[in-house]
């Protein structure tokens, strides 16, 4: 069996395929001017602005904010009018005797600081 030798990259004869014309590249720039058609400048044209392309951006944005209001308000409309049916009835409370207060308290076994805190923040 043959043993391969090891290939180095300086060893080996540099190869170009391609070429390069003599003098391509002084007289590039000036052959491809020549070769373009004369046509117009696009730049020369002026553009008429009227009102309505002043404005029309200031109109989609107030369109796409009021479109969100709308959407948000009657998202909440319709939660606050479940939460009006749920607080009204929540209103109608029942009187209690003190001794089922006292009897609820005692069992409860809430401390006096915490009943405390507790009717403060109900007010």
């Amino acid at each position: 069996m043959e043993k391969k030798k090891d290939i180095r990259i300086d060893e080996l004869e540099p190869r170009r395929p391609f070429t390069v014309p003599e003098g391509y590249f002084e007289n590039l720039t000036q052959d491809i001017m020549a070769a373009l058609p004369e046509q117009e400048s696009l730049y020369s044209t002026r553009i008429i602005v009227t009102p309505w392309m002043r404005i029309r951006t200031y109109l989609y944005a107030a369109a796409a904010f009021a479109g969100i209001f709308f959407c948000i308000k009657a998202a909440v409309g319709i939660t606050s009018s479940n939460n009006m049916t749920e607080i009204s009835e929540a209103q109608e409370t029942t009187i209690y005797s003190d001794e089922y207060i006292d009897s609820f308290l005692e069992t409860a076994m809430i401390d006096d600081w915490t009943l405390y805190y507790t009717l403060v923040d109900a007010f």
